[in-house]
């Protein structure tokens, strides 16, 4: 078994990569060649929940299973919010092949969701990019931004805390994800709402409980990836934004309807139709489900993550792991002898 851990995943897998994973792993998901049971949840109190997410693969005769645990105190002590680790298992025998930090496996996949969604419905020319929210998945979802629109000029990073913004700002570019090859510039804000006027892709990462933006603030073509609400209750993406909708996609529809407040809230209060959910970005990406209609239509996409793509993305960092020589192979077979 190989031991990978963040360092390694960094280097070895850009978000290029992890989109075109992402990919697969919907397109798998969609067309029903992957056995991916929507996540178990252990609620400790409140503040801690444990998540399991399996998933298995007879393209690859492998299976993942992560477990994460959303433990948002972390962050005053400097701690993962999420803490993760991911096991990748070979199907044939159920032997372990891989353990790896789910942290980053996570960071990076969630990010190429937004990406793959950008790639397949954005609008070819877009070249302003709005992320608000700053926490620790925001670097990455910047990343896929960029991976995904490359005429990409500007990005504009929001949070209502003073100084939070542009705390962030100064560090991204080294962050280990950020392409160092990128020229555009960055920009801080303090209000969503000016952040995201004039935006053509607009990602939501945030763990609010209350709309992060108003829809009039957007503008006609925009694409929205909201990314943040993963329990009933969360809510970044308000109704009044799924109401000015032209088409809303999901990335797995029967998780997203089980766990996003984004859609269960104005399903439930009667502002949209399950009829506006068109499909899986899975349908989109291999052809069965039509993506953009034209340039003015206003995309929302919501993404709670499925764990296929963690499947997909272990599958492919154990590769390169492999024969990049990374990581720590466990037990040392030669100190054993």
């Amino acid at each position: 078994m190989r031991l990978i851990g963040g360092h390694d995943i960094w280097r070895l897998y850009p978000m290029a990569n992890a989109i075109e994973d992402a990919r697969a792993a919907y397109a798998a998901t969609s067309e029903g060649a992957t056995v991916t049971p929507l996540r178990t949840k252990v609620e400790i109190d409140a503040d801690r929940t444990l998540l399991t997410m399996p998933a298995y693969s007879p393209k690859l005769e492998e299976a993942a299973i992560k477990i994460i645990g959303l433990f948002p105190n972390n962050a005053a002590t400097g701690k993962p919010t999420a803490p993760a680790t991911v096991v990748l298992l070979d199907a044939t025998t159920g032997e372990p092949l891989a353990l790896l930090d789910g942290d980053v496996v996570t960071k990076i996949r969630t990010g190429a969701s937004s990406g793959l969604a950008f790639a397949l419905l954005a609008n070819p020319d877009s070249r302003i990019g709005a992320v608000v929210g700053t926490g620790g998945q925001a670097p990455t979802q910047v990343a896929a931004q960029i991976a995904a629109c490359p005429r990409l000029e500007q990005i504009r990073i929001a949070n209502p805390i003073e100084g939070e913004a542009q705390r962030f700002v100064a560090a991204l570019r080294d962050h280990p994800s950020f392409p160092a090859d990128w020229e555009g510039t960055i920009e801080a804000f303090t209000d969503a709402d000016t952040a995201i006027a004039g935006a053509d892709v607009v990602t939501l990462v945030t763990s609010s409980t209350a709309p992060v933006i108003s829809a009039s603030a957007l503008s006609r073509g925009v694409t929205v990836s909201c990314v943040g609400s993963y329990q009933p209750h969360m809510q970044e993406c308000g109704s009044d934004t799924m109401r000015a909708a032209d088409r809303i996609y999901c990335d797995v529809t029967e998780a997203a309807l089980a766990e996003s407040g984004d859609l269960i809230i104005p399903l439930r209060d009667g502002d949209i139709e399950r009829s506006a959910i068109l499909g899986d970005i899975g349908d989109v990406a291999r052809g069965a489900c039509e993506g953009r209609g034209h340039a003015e239509e206003i995309i929302v996409y919501e993404t709670v993550g499925v764990g296929a793509q963690d499947l997909w993305a272990a599958h492919a960092i154990v590769e390169a792991a492999c024969r990049a020589g990374a990581g720590t192979v466990w037990p040392d077979e030669a100190a054993s002898v």
